[in-house]
């Protein structure tokens, strides 16, 4: 579903800021989860674990997102594509290190991720969009982990509460003084509403659903099926071509995948 988002996120910061993307984003997902929220705040059914969790995700995910949007207004969708998800090779060294829980399937799966990543993305020269970027990178990585700590939460009210931080992102672009036409906004909003609601809710409460099962490392390498579906979605959006080593590629992350989830380190 993310893999989408790319070429989206790259019309969509063509026109708007990167603080605007971010908190408009967000305040879409927000209304849109109004009533959910309010029904379960009724039933007096949310509770202190789901507020704290979300919201330390989302801080995360807020300053990554912003950094992804900020940095690909710079480069490709491609480029954007390949950086963003070199957190994987962080959480799998991460796991490596801290459980000594580790075998030769996920190692291979590293490799093997890493080179269909590369030939899937072709990424091309790193300057300051590729930097940012990478600063993102790192907090994806930290986002997975604090996910993986709140897994066990209601997926959706803390989806909710996640939301949240993003929205202070207006006040830095209010401080921008840039014009806010309303007419590039209602332009734009059938791309933000799907960044917001398919590529935002549905997709981050699937996340803290499926952690609950799988450990982080090995959750950072089923997600490379966002960047691998990522030059498909160039190509048919915003005119970007796709080639044959593109291809092998992909099939290089489908391996990385079963070696990943065949590895007895895989699963909780």
């Amino acid at each position: 579903m993310n893999g989408s988002t790319f070429p989206f996120i790259k019309i969509v910061v063509s026109c708007a800021n990167s603080f605007r993307y971010v908190w408009i984003r967000n305040l879409l997902a927000v209304l849109a989860m109004v009533p959910y929220i309010t029904y379960r705040a009724l039933r007096k059914s949310l509770t202190k674990r789901c507020a704290i969790g979300g919201l330390l995700i989302g801080l995360a995910y807020a300053l990554a997102l912003w950094l992804q949007g900020l940095g690909t207004f710079y480069t490709t969708a491609s480029n954007s594509a390949f950086i963003t998800n070199l957190y994987f090779i962080y959480l799998h060294a991460y796991e490596a290190l801290k459980s000594k829980k580790y075998d030769y399937r996920l190692a291979a799966a590293v490799f093997t991720a890493s080179l269909g990543l590369y030939m899937m993305t072709r990424p091309t020269g790193f300057g300051f969009g590729e930097l940012l970027i990478l600063l993102g990178s790192f907090l994806w990585a930290l986002q997975i982990l604090l996910v993986d700590k709140y897994s066990n939460t209601n997926p959706f009210d803390t989806t909710f509460f996640m939301l949240l931080p993003a929205l202070a992102l207006v006040i830095p672009d209010t401080m921008h003084f840039e014009p806010f036409s309303s007419k590039e906004m209602l332009t734009l909003l059938p791309h933000m509403l799907y960044l917001a609601i398919a590529a935002t809710i549905v997709a981050f409460a699937l996340q803290l659903y499926g952690q609950r099962y799988v450990m982080p490392a090995t959750a950072s390498t089923i997600y490379l099926v966002e960047p691998a579906s990522a030059p498909i979605f160039a190509m048919l959006l915003i005119n970007e071509k796709i080639e044959a080593i593109q291809v092998a590629g992909f099939s290089l992350i489908i391996l990385a995948l079963y070696l990943s989830i065949t590895s007895k380190y895989s699963y909780k």
